[in-house]
């Protein structure tokens, strides 16, 4: 019996197959690039949210170091970041130097010092940052005062900040000033 012998055999593979591989690879390294990106702004996010809620904290403990001034440190948004009347606390003899500045030189000089500090203030390790703090009424270290720290937030992949404000994050901490927090 004679054998067939086919004329063509296939060996390799189609440039169709290479080409839908490569389109399959390359929506593969897309997504996985789309990955990294998202693990990048979500770890930006909690380093910002982390700065913030140290701020915040530093200021609470401050506030309630100074207790006979709670007044003073009710404030709004600080629009700039100018020097204070006073230094206080600030040399190595700090008993002494804050032994010279008032309770309400204190309660300025921690507000620029939590808001405009070099390396660690809010308008220096937030982008955008602020920090406005309110009372409720009567505002005597009985009742809540609350401390919100604000930043602006990348509101697309390629990072653009909205400069509107619309894109913006922020913490809050709710403290009674003269109860021991335990």
């Amino acid at each position: 019996m004679p054998m067939i012998n086919p004329l063509h055999t296939q060996r390799g593979t189609t440039l169709v197959e290479v080409l839908i591989a490569a389109l399959i690879i390359g929506i593969g390294l897309l997504g996985i690039a789309s990955l990294q990106i998202k693990a990048l702004q979500a770890s930006t996010n909690a380093e910002h949210r982390a700065a913030a809620t140290d701020i915040a904290a530093a200021l609470a403990d401050r506030i309630r170091a100074n207790l006979t001034q709670i007044n003073s440190y009710v404030s709004t948004p600080l629009a700039s970041c100018s020097a204070p009347v006073k230094e206080c606390a600030s040399s190595p003899d700090e008993a002494t130097t804050a032994a010279q500045c008032t309770g309400a030189e204190m309660a300025t000089y921690d507000l620029n010092t939590i808001r405009c500090a070099d390396g660690s203030g809010a308008k220096n390790k937030l982008p955008g940052g602020e920090v406005t703090i309110t009372c409720d009424a009567p505002c005597d270290g009985t009742t809540a005062m609350h401390i919100q720290v604000r930043w602006e937030v990348r509101n697309d992949v390629f990072g653009e900040t909205n400069s509107q404000g619309n894109a913006s994050d922020s913490i809050t901490l709710s403290m009674i000033p003269g109860v021991d927090p335990e």
